[in-house]
């Protein structure tokens, strides 16, 4: 998995059974490898590249994600029968019917001999669904001892559990965050401190709460192109102010949006995904949270994604529907994923 953020690819050695109609899971290893700078770099302008760039690029991700595997099976004496790759999302217009994500399947499953299941969220797109989140399908049948779910990645996004399953993106996080940070030399906020010291300004974390996306029902998803051409716009408008500041109004907006959904008492919501580290961000989550915040595990803190792609190409092999079409939106359900042999 590897996700918006361009932090690196999560690796996760994970096993399923399905006793009495239930799923559980058991991770055996896990494993982060951070994208070297250059890789980080062509990612980071991949929307911008010719055509020849992109597959260039697309096959310099796939890889490096197969060798990031090969070496983590070395280490950790996996005894994997399956790959399922996410990829790296760089176009998503779900009302253009597109979705693409770098990292092809084909070449892992040749350089790593093991099938692979990759390009989960076309299907559902053509089918008028939004080809995201995928993830609330995969919560349901392995987290379902929860209410909600909520992933702080480069989007936040929220699952809801109960029939219907519904799941939905809620705005942008760590893409915002981590971009201001850099302005600073750190690749990250740690803990929320750079923000915890600045100011929020209330004029631009008004014009960020009154873009038009936070007015759309479910189901709905978000893009890097969002982010690059609708949101980024506005805190450039904004770049006299300080860094700090900057960052203390972006997760002030973030934990808003966050709270704006989290809003039912007694609801048990799961947190999970690299913003559970920020630590000024859960309090301002919480702070406009009526809902129960649980933080788990490290490991599911940090692979949760990780592990319910897993869990997604675990049902595309057993041919059994995997997207939920009450969570994107498309008029049915799909079993996705294209399945490469070795």
């Amino acid at each position: 998995m590897c996700g918006t953020s361009h932090d690196g690819i999560d690796i996760c050695d994970v096993s399923f059974e399905l006793s009495n109609s239930t799923w559980s899971f058991d991770v055996h290893a896990s494993d982060s490898i951070p994208l070297s700078g250059p890789l980080k770099e062509k990612l980071s302008r991949a929307t911008e590249m010719t055509a020849i760039e992109y597959v260039i690029l697309d096959k310099g991700f796939a890889t490096f994600s197969a060798e990031a595997v090969v070496n983590f099976i070395k280490k950790s004496t996996s005894k994997a029968s399956f790959i399922a790759s996410h990829g790296v999302t760089i176009f998503h217009q779900p009302e253009r019917g597109i979705s693409t994500q770098l990292g092809s399947g084909a070449i892992i499953a040749a350089l790593t001999g093991l099938q692979t299941i990759s390009d989960f969220r076309i299907q559902d797109v053509t089918k008028g669904g939004q080809g995201a989140p995928l993830v609330p399908y995969a919560d349901s049948m392995l987290f379902s001892n929860y209410d909600a779910t909520l992933n702080l990645g480069g989007f936040a996004n929220i699952s809801r559990l109960k029939n219907p399953v519904t799941g939905f993106d809620i705005g942008v996080c760590n893409l915002l965050l981590n971009h201001l940070s850099m302005r600073l030399n750190c690749t990250f906020d740690e803990g929320g401190e750079l923000a915890k010291s600045g100011q929020v300004n209330k004029q631009l974390l008004n014009q960020l709460n009154d873009l038009p996306f936070f007015k759309q029902s479910g189901p709905k998803s978000l893009g890097k192109e969002w982010f690059d051409q609708v949101l980024l716009p506005v805190i450039e408008n904004f770049n006299s102010i300080r860094t700090q500041d900057l960052l203390a109004t972006g997760s002030e907006h973030i934990a808003f949006q966050i709270g704006k959904i989290l809003n039912i008492e007694k609801e048990i919501c799961l947190v999970s995904g690299g913003g559970v580290h920020n630590a000024h961000l859960i309090e301002r989550i919480k702070h406009f949270s009526k809902s129960d915040i649980i933080i788990p595990s490290a490991s599911i803190i940090n692979f949760k994604e990780a592990i319910c792609f897993a869990f997604l190409g675990n049902l595309r092999l057993l041919q059994s529907d995997n997207i939920s079409r009450s969570t994107t939106g498309a008029n049915q359900n799909s079993c996705a994923g294209a399945v490469y042999l070795p």
